[in-house]
C-alpha cells in the first residue's frame, strides 16, 4: 500500500533532542534542553494544582470547548467567546485552517524559512504550498506575500515573531498588508512568540479580528504559560471561521487536564508577569554575551536567538554543544543551514552554556 504521492514526498517532522535521549546519548546525568523553546521557569503552581485536581475526572470525554478556558481568553483577551476556537495544540489549529480553507488546486503561501507546520498543512490538504522568503532582517516579506497572491491563493501563513529567526512585523507593514488582502484569503498569524515581544511597533493582530478582517490568530500556552506537555493551543478569529474549523477538527482533541491548568493560569497575573521579566532580562544578556563575543545573530523577539554556528555545519557545533551537556537547535530543517537556535533560559543557564561555548572555541 502506497500514501497519496504528496504525503510520500513529505520529509518527517524533526522534534528536538529529548533530554532523555541526550543524556543516554551523552553519559550525562544532567542535560540542559535550549532546543525547542519550552520555559525553564516552569508552569504556574496554581496550574499544577489545578491538573492535578483534574486527574480525578480523566474517565469523562473532555468538553469541545471548555466554557471556564473559553470565558477566560475572552476576559483576557477582550473579545467575544463566539470567536474563540481552543485546540490540541496550535499544531492542530494551524492544520484543520488548511483542511477547511484549501484543497487540491489552491494554493498557500508561507514564510520560509520558518515553522514546518504551514508546508506540512498545505501537502496534507492538497493545496500547493508556496513558501516565500523572509527579509535579510528574519521578518516576513509581507510585500513579497501581496505580490505572490494569484486567483489560486486561499490561505496565508503568517509567523510573528517569525520561528527561527524572532524577526516581528511592524505595525506600518501589517496595516498596508491588510489594506491589500482580498477578501477571499485567510491570512492566519501564528502568534506562538506574541507575549514576549517588546516593540512598541508590533501590531495588535487580534484588533484586526474584531474589525472583521479575514484574520485568524493562533496562540499557544505552550511557551510563556510552561504547558508544552499538554498540548493547549487557541485561536481568535471570526464566528464564521470558528464554525468552519469546529466542523473539521477531532470533536475530543482537548486534552481536559490541559484545559484546566492553561485555565488557572491565566489567572496567575503575578507569576506570569515575573516569568515573562526575566525572559525578556535573559534575552537581553544572551544578545549581549553574543555581542561581545562577535557572535553574528538574529534580533528577537521571541524567546529564543538564533545565531551563526562557528562550523560550517551546524549540526557538528550542535553535537560538540551536546557532549557539553546542553541541547541547541540547528535550523538547517527550518531551511536556515549554519545557524543554532537556542532557548532562552534563566541567566545562570545561559552563562553556563557560553562557558561552554567559549571552551568549544577555544578548543
Amino acid at each position: 500500500m502506497q500514501p497519496r504521492p504528496e504525503i510520500d514526498a513529505m520529509k518527517l517532522y524533526a522534534p528536538g533532542t529529548s533530554v532523555e535521549d541526550a543524556e543516554k546519548a551523552t553519559g550525562h546525568v544532567r542535560v540542559i534542553k535550549l532546543a525547542s523553546n519550552e520555559s525553564l521557569w516552569g508552569p504556574s503552581p496554581q496550574a499544577i494544582q489545578s491538573a492535578q485536581k483534574a486527574l480525578a475526572s480523566v474517565q469523562y470525554y473532555p468538553g469541545m470547548q471548555p466554557p471556564a478556558l473559553v470565558a477566560a481568553l475572552a476576559k483576557t483577551h477582550q473579545i467575544s467567546s463566539q470567536m474563540i476556537l481552543v485546540g490540541n495544540g496550535a499544531d492542530e489549529i494551524l492544520r484543520v485552517i488548511a483542511t477547511a480553507y484549501s484543497e487540491p488546486g489552491t494554493s498557500i503561501l508561507y514564510p520560509h524559512p520558518s515553522f514546518s507546520a504551514y508546508h506540512h498543512s498545505a501537502r496534507l490538504s492538497g493545496a500547493d504550498p508556496r513558501p516565500i522568503g523572509l527579509r535579510p532582517s528574519g521578518e516576513n516579506d509581507l510585500q513579497a506575500i501581496l505580490n505572490a497572491i494569484d486567483g489560486t491563493t486561499r490561505v496565508i501563513y503568517l509567523c510573528a515573531p517569525n520561528n527561527p529567526t524572532g524577526g516581528m512585523i511592524s505595525r506600518r507593514d501589517w496595516a498596508s498588508f491588510l489594506a491589500e488582502i482580498p477578501k477571499t484569503v485567510l491570512v492566519v498569524v501564528d502568534g506562538a512568540y506574541q507575549e514576549f515581544m517588546e516593540e512598541e511597533s508590533a501590531p495588535d493582530f487580534l484588533e484586526a479580528v474584531r474589525q472583521g478582517h479575514p484574520v485568524i490568530v493562533v496562540r499557544t500556552f505552550s511557551k510563556l504559560y510552561a504547558l508544552a506537555g499538554l498540548r493547549i493551543g487557541w485561536a481568535v478569529a471570526p464566528p464564521s471561521v470558528i464554525t468552519a474549523l469546529n466542523k473539521t477538527r477531532e470533536p475530543f482533541s482537548l486534552n481536559a487536564i490541559g484545559a484546566q491548568a492553561a485555565t488557572a493560569s491565566l489567572e496567575d497575573h503575578e507569576y506570569f508577569a515575573w516569568v515573562l521579566q526575566e525572559t525578556r532580562n535573559a534575552r537581553s544578556h544572551l544578545v549581549e554575551m553574543l555581542t561581545s563575543r562577535g557572535i553574528s545573530h538574529f534580533s528577537s523577539q521571541a524567546n529564543f536567538v538564533t545565531m551563526k554556528s562557528p562550523e560550517e555545519d551546524e549540526r557538528m557545533m550542535a553535537n560538540r554543544l551536546l557532549q557539553q551537556g546542553f541541547v541547541v537547535r540547528p535550523t538547517t530543517s527550518f531551511g536556515l543551514p549554519g545557524y543554532l537556535r537556542v532557548t532562552v533560559a534563566p541567566k545562570n543557564i545561559l552563562d553556563d552554556f557560553m562557558r561552554a561555548w567559549d571552551q568549544l572555541k577555544g578548543e
